[in-house]
Parts: C-alpha cells; structure tokens; sequence
C-alpha cells in the first residue's frame, strides 16, 4: 500500500462527521428537556430546605425568648403582661431588619404586636391546687394593699419534712417553680412552601390531588379557613387572606422553667388575657 492511500483512510467521510454532529445534538436536546422537567422539583426541594432552616432559626429564638418570658415572671409576681413583655423581647430579633437604633424599635413594636396577638402563655405550675395550699394574704404598707400570693421568702430554710399540701401533693419549694407553656404563630414568608407546609399540617384539601396548587377545597364557601381537620385555634388564617398576602402561619410551642423570685400572686397571673383566636 502506498503512502498517500493510507492518509486518505485517516481521513473521516463527511457522513461521519454529520451523523456525529446529530448524535451530540440529540443529546443535548435531551440534556435540556430533562433539566425542564427537573427544575421545578429542584427549586421546591430548595425553597423547602431554606424554609425548614428559617423555622429551625424560629424555634431556636422561640425557646430563648421563652425562657426570657420566664424569667419575668419569676421577678414580677408571675404577672403575664411581664412575661408577654419578655416573650416580646426575646421574639424580637425574628422581627429586626436594620442593625440601628430605629430597627431594634421597630422590631420590639412588631414582636409586642405579634405577642399579644398570636402568643399564648399558659402557666403549668404552679397548678391551681398548689395556689389554693399555699397562698397567704400579705399587706403591703407602701402600697396600702392587701395581695394573696404564695410566700417565698427563706425557701432553703424551710423544713423539707413537712407535709405535701392537701390537694397539691407539693411541698412548698416545689410551689414556688415557674414553668410555663409558650404557643406562637411563626409566619412562614417562603414562596410556594409556606403555602404547602400550612396546608399540609393543618390538613386542608386533597393533598396531591389539587388542594394546594390548582384549587381550593370545595367547601371554601362554607369554612373560609379550609375545613382544616387539624387546625389550630390561633394559628389559623383564611385562605382568601393568606392567597392575598402569601402570609402563612405555622404554631411553635416551647416550655421553659425557673425559680420564683417574688411570691406569685394568682391575681397577677390573669392581668393579660390570652389571645381567643380569629
């Protein structure tokens, strides 16, 4: 075989080259069509996870502003409007977009707002059994009142030996506990997700059949809220107002416990109604 025979064998025919110009064409077609179809599912995958770090980040700031809220009662008598003012204070870094003096005043008023509005604080202990043992009146000269509060001065002195109250079945050291229960309504601000977590744990509609992307449930026009089958007596919104704003609330609920302080007064602890709901 001579020479110039085998460089013209090297050298590739011009029906090769198209069919492997069409070949990586095909491919890169289907490259693209595949990326369509799972770029949805990506983006929802992404928002979910930065919506679930924004809750964890909630829950985190819940559980201190929970035990601020604590720690103002025990102070305080056990009032409640001193522990919603606590609760306020801790919340407020949820609410704070500035890093100036005109933010941090802005992010207390809205987390004041949100804590009388969509917080509630329940006292677990001490229980009223353990009011009803304990408490004794005490006169205040300087305010020239008399106020029954449960007394908590000496407690490391007082004999441990003594029986448990009547219907408590607590000594008294164990009735000058502050534990408290915190339930707030963390407004969910992702896209899409909010939406589907809401209705996911309220258990509105037919998931995954419609309830959630391309209609409402079909009784929207007698229950506003959705028929929610396992809806929250505060952390509910109507499903025209959340379509509206794209605001979606999620319920928190976070304990915290300390020692009291100040005697607590069973009258201070109702100086703030909790919120009833919608």
């Amino acid at each position: 075989m001579n020479p110039p025979d085998l460089k013209l064998q090297q050298i590739p025919s011009r029906r090769t080259r198209l069919t492997g110009n069409a070949r990586r064409t095909s491919q890169s077609g289907q490259s693209m069509t595949e990326f369509i179809i799972i770029a949805p599912v990506l983006l929802f995958v992404c928002f979910g996870i930065l919506q679930f770090v924004l809750l964890y980040q909630a829950k985190s700031t819940l559980d201190v502003a929970a035990l601020e809220a604590a720690r103002e009662g025990a102070v305080n008598h056990g009032s409640m409007q001193s522990m919603r003012n606590g609760l306020a204070r801790g919340l407020a870094p949820l609410y704070a977009h500035q890093a100036n003096a005109e933010g941090v005043a802005a992010a207390l008023a809205s987390a004041q707002t949100d804590a009388a509005r969509f917080s509630s604080i329940t006292v677990l202990n001490p229980t009223p059994a353990a009011i009803q043992d304990y408490s004794r009146p005490r006169y205040y000269a300087d305010q020239a009142a008399t106020y029954s509060e449960i007394p908590n001065d000496s407690l490391m002195y007082r004999d441990s030996s003594v029986p448990p109250g009547a219907m408590s079945r607590m000594n008294i050291q164990d009735a000058n506990l502050l534990k408290i229960h915190v339930h707030y309504c963390y407004d969910m601000y992702v896209p899409l997700v909010n939406k589907v977590i809401y209705y996911a744990a309220n258990v509105i509609g037919a998931i995954g059949t419609g309830g959630i992307l391309t209609r409402e449930p079909a009784n929207v026009t007698q229950d506003p809220y959705g028929d929610p089958k396992n809806g929250d007596y505060l952390c509910k919104v109507k499903l025209a107002d959340g379509i509206a704003t794209g605001h979606w609330p999620i319920s928190l609920d976070s304990e915290a416990m300390v020692r009291m302080q100040s005697p607590l007064r069973a009258s201070a602890l109702n100086d703030s109604p909790n919120p009833t709901g919608n």
